[in-house]
């Protein structure tokens, strides 16, 4: 007898959330998927930390059974693996548990059992929960009670922000749990009512016509601004900054997609007036005067400072908590020439003692040091400082030395067109038309370095940990020097 083929699922957890934030991008991804714009390195990364510390929560309920699908094209197997294990009754916990009910499909962190009663348990690695939580908790426990599963409890376990380790990790601190029951029981109408409006959405025949608006990056970016925003003109209103994103969107649909459209509508037009200039003709302005001054007001000798860091969701050392950024590299050069000079801690080394070491040589030979995101590089050297009293007047002279680059750009000096203001060295020189020094193909961003360094402690392999040592350490040098050609590329708009 034929095998009945399997009814694909019309929504999931994903797509329930991207649904929520727009339908339109919810049909395309369902019926136009070949438009998506390509998944950014740090939404990569992202993903994988959340595995991560999904996994890592499996010890809240040890010695359960997975029951992921080898791939997600197969969670009708996963669906009918989870029914299997809860009516045999052999175990009391189940990971990536799947349901399915009303064409949705949902895989659940932790499905565990206490005194009969089988509870659930979705796992963040996040330090709160938000609303998006809270919808994915309510599609949850929609799918998993229509399935047939009644649950006792539903909760949520993310990072707990206070924690500080001492001696060996603490898994039950780690986590912060909490129940959703009474929450997701009194959205259970309403989950099932936008259920049956998204399904709606995915068997439509052509797009919903849905503007864009400040839905396109909260609670997410999203994967078709590329495809949505093609038609956008070069000089529109929505690339001024400092401007509420409702007050642009405002503007653009009522037709004032021009930028100089708007000029008689701001409340300080003056302050306006650089911007204006940049967007009209599309390239970047600097002022001269302003610019000259700030790269030149503090004589002496100089350098150029960056830190690369690791920030592990569970702490790696005594007194610190988790995601708490510790550097593992310094670099430095003279702005008069590139000489760089980068340090990598050795893995599996608490690097305070170390990094100061760097501190003080590079505090010995420079008056101004520059960096770009002088608060970031405070934060983590105002850290580093809890651990080495010792040195804690070196570290503050460091500290008075920092200047920062970037505040040519936040305070105006140099204004660039732009939808979203470039946030790294890196994306400023591609914007400003310059070619930055290209990072290894799999460490681009701090999140890769930092997933790497920390992989590094866990690695026996020689070859291999010699080969990821000299990849951080090519990164680290390579991003030094695009801060060298930033800094270069100011000092040339300032003349």
């Amino acid at each position: 007898m034929p095998q009945k083929k399997k009814k694909k699922a019309v929504l999931s957890k994903s797509t329930f959330i991207k649904g929520l934030q727009c339908p339109k991008a919810l049909y395309l991804y369902k019926n136009r998927y070949f438009l998506r714009d390509p998944v950014s390195p740090e939404q990569r990364a992202k993903f994988n930390r959340g595995t991560i510390v999904g996994v890592y929560a499996r010890d809240l309920f040890p010695g359960g059974v997975d029951a992921s699908p080898k791939t997600h094209f197969q969670m009708a197997q996963s669906v009918e693996k989870t029914a299997a294990l809860i009516e045999e009754g052999q175990t009391d916990v189940i990971y990536e548990a799947a349901f399915s009910f009303e064409d949705v499909v949902v895989a659940l962190d932790i499905l565990y059992r206490e005194n009969g009663q089988w509870k659930g348990m979705e796992v963040k690695s996040s330090r709160k929960i938000s609303d998006t939580y809270r919808w994915d908790a309510a599609l949850q426990y929609y799918v998993i009670s229509g399935s047939g599963l009644e649950l006792k409890d539903f909760s949520i376990a993310y990072i707990n922000k206070d924690y500080v380790r001492q001696g060996d990790i603490n898994i039950h601190n780690l986590f912060i749990t909490e129940s959703l029951l009474s929450h997701v029981k009194k959205l259970k109408h309403e989950t099932g009512e936008k259920i049956s409006q998204l399904k709606e959405v995915a068997a439509l025949k052509k797009s919903p016509d849905i503007p864009i608006g400040t839905q396109c990056h909260s609670p997410y970016p999203c994967e078709f601004i590329g495809h949505c925003w093609k038609k956008i003109p070069r000089d529109s209103v929505l690339k001024l900054q400092g401007i509420p994103g409702e007050q642009k969107f405002e503007w653009h649909h009522q037709g004032l997609q021009s930028a100089g459209q708007v000029y008689d509508q701001l409340e300080n037009p003056a302050d306006f007036q650089k911007q204006m200039e940049s967007i009209e003709k599309g390239e970047t302005v600097a002022d001269k005067g302003l610019l000259t001054q700030f790269m030149t007001e503090n004589p002496g000798r100089e350098k150029i400072y960056q830190s690369a860091y690791f920030a592990p969701v569970v702490p790696l050392f005594d007194q610190t908590s988790p995601y708490q950024h510790l550097p593992f590299a310094v670099f430095s050069t003279p702005v008069e020439h590139f000489n760089p000079q980068a340090h990598l801690v050795k893995p599996g080394m608490f690097p305070a003692k170390e990094i100061t070491g760097q501190l003080a040589q590079i505090n010995q030979e420079a008056d101004t040091i520059w960096v770009f995101d002088a608060s970031y590089e405070k934060s983590i050297l105002e850290f580093l400082r809890q651990f080495v009293p010792d040195q804690s007047e070196l570290i503050q002279n460091f500290i008075s030395k920092l200047k920062d680059m970037g505040q040519a750009f936040e305070k105006g000096y140099v204004i660039k067109p732009s939808f979203i203001q470039p946030d790294t060295p890196e994306k400023i020189l591609q914007h400003l038309g310059q070619e930055p020094q290209e990072l290894p193909p799999k460490i681009i961003i701090p999140q890769q370095a930092d997933a790497l360094y920390q992989k590094l402690w866990r690695l026996e392999e020689v070859e291999e940990k010699h080969e990821g040592v000299n990849g951080l350490t090519t990164y680290v040098v390579n991003r030094g020097e695009n801060l060298f050609r930033l800094f270069k590329l100011l000092k040339t708009l300032s003349v």
